[in-house]
C-alpha cells in the first residue's frame, strides 16, 4: 500500500477545528452495535482494542466490532502492510475508514488494517525496590534471621541497567548458619527491540556453605516477551567465564548462563506477582548446576509501601562436601517501590 501525505496549512486548520474538540474529551470506541465506550483507549494488539473506563478496570473489545476509534494521544501505528506511523484518532469517515492524523494530515484506512497500536515508550524509565525481613526470637530460642533484599531496573532510550542485591544473616544460638552475600548486574542494548544484547557480571560469596567467592561475567542475547505499564517478562541466554573458592579449592572456566525476570501487576496494581530465575551451568570442575529463585507477591498498603512475600530457593548440583544442595527460605517483610 503507498500513502501520500500533503501537509497544508489550511486543512491542518481545519482538521483542529473539526476534530480537536472530539479529542478534547476521553477516549472514544463507537461499537457495531451502537454502543459507545469512553475511557482511555491504552492499546490495539491482536485484533483487540484495550481500554479503561473511569468507573472500571482496563478490558478488552475485539477490533472487529469497532467501527470507529477517537484518542487524542500519539501513538506508535503499525499498520498490516509493515508501514508504521505516529498518529493520532479521529472517528471515521462516512465510508467506514478510520481515520488518522499523521503530521497534522488526515490518513484513511480499515480498522482491518491496523496491526498494532501502542504508546510510545518513554524515554527513561526507572521502578526498584528494596525489601527488608528480619525474624528475631528469643528465650528458650535465640536465633535471628535478616534479609535484605533491593533490586533496580533502568531504561535510558535503547539502554538497559538491571542491577539486584542480596545480603542474608542467619544465627542460631549465636551460631552463623548462613553469611550470603550477592550481587548482581547486567546490562542490555536494546538495538532491535524486543531483541537485545547485553553482558552481565555477579559476585557471591557464603562461608558457610564453604563458598569464599564466586564471581561471574559473560554475554547475553535476550528478549522481551512483555512489556507494559501491567507486565514485564525478559529471558536471555549467553555464554561466560566464573570462578570460585569453594572448600579452599579454586577453580574456574567456561559457564553458560540463563536469565528470566517476570513481573505482574494484579488487581488494578495493588497486588504484584514477580518470579526471578539465574541459573548456570559450570563446564569445568565438576561441572556444576547453579539455580537461583526468588518467587513472591507485593501487597500495596501506603502509599509505595508494601508488604511483601516470597519464596526463595537455591540449589547446587554439587555443593561443598558437608552442605546440602540446596537452601529454602520463606521471607515476610516490608518494603518500598520507588
Amino acid at each position: 500500500m503507498n500513502i501520500r501525505i500533503r501537509r497544508n496549512p489550511a486543512v491542518s486548520f481545519i482538521l483542529a477545528v473539526i476534530f480537536l474538540p472530539g479529542l478534547a474529551l476521553a477516549d472514544q470506541l463507537q461499537m457495531k452495535n451502537g454502543d459507545i465506550i469512553t475511557g482511555d483507549v491504552k492499546k490495539v494488539e491482536d485484533n483487540k482494542v484495550y481500554i479503561k473506563p473511569a468507573y472500571a478496570s482496563e478490558f478488552t473489545v475485539d477490533l472487529a466490532e469497532v467501527v470507529s476509534i477517537e484518542a487524542e494521544k500519539v501513538y506508535e501505528v503499525e499498520l498490516e502492510d509493515g508501514s508504521e506511523v505516529n498518529a493520532q484518532f479521529a472517528g471515521s469517515t462516512n465510508d467506514g475508514q478510520q481515520t488518522l492524523i499523521v503530521d497534522d494530515a488526515p490518513m484513511n484506512v480499515g480498522l482491518a488494517q491496523l496491526a498494532m497500536a501502542a504508546l510510545p515508550q518513554a524515554y527513561y524509565e526507572r521502578v526498584s525496590h528494596v525489601d527488608l525481613n528480619m525474624t528475631w526470637n528469643g528465650g528458650n530460642t535465640d536465633n535471628k534471621s535478616n534479609l535484605l533484599f533491593a533490586d533496580t531496573r533502568v531504561r535510558v532510550g535503547e539502554h538497559r541497567h538491571l542491577a539486584e542485591l542480596t545480603i542474608a544473616r542467619d544465627e542460631n544460638n549465636n551460631i552463623s548458619t548462613k553469611k550470603q552475600d550477592l550481587a548482581r548486574y547486567s546490562y542490555n542494548w536494546l538495538f532491535n527491540e524486543p531483541w537485545y544484547l547485553g553482558a552481565t557480571a555477579s559476585y557471591e560469596r557464603d562461608p558457610i556453605k564453604d563458598l569464599s567467592y564466586r564471581y561471574t561475567v559473560g554475554a547475553l542475547i535476550g528478549r522481551d516477551i512483555f512489556r507494559d505499564s501491567k507486565k514485564f517478562l525478559t529471558v536471555s541466554a549467553g555464554m561466560g567465564y566464573s570462578e570460585q573458592k569453594l572448600a579452599g579449592d579454586t577453580d574456574g572456566g567456561a559457564t553458560g548462563l540463563w536469565n528470566l525476570i517476570y513481573e505482574q501487576k494484579l488487581n488494578d496494581g495493588r497486588l504484584s506477582f514477580f518470579h526471578n530465575q539465574n541459573m548456570s551451568y559450570q563446564f569445568y570442575g565438576d561441572n556444576d548446576l547453579i539455580l537461583k529463585t526468588n518467587t513472591g507477591f507485593r501487597f500495596d498498603i501506603l502509599g509505595n509501601l508494601y508488604t511483601s512475600v516470597s519464596f526463595r530457593w537455591d540449589y547446587e548440583t554439587e555443593p561443598a562436601a558437608g552442605t546440602e544442595s540446596y537452601d529454602t527460605t520463606l521471607a515476610i517483610g516490608v518494603g518500598a517501590e520507588f
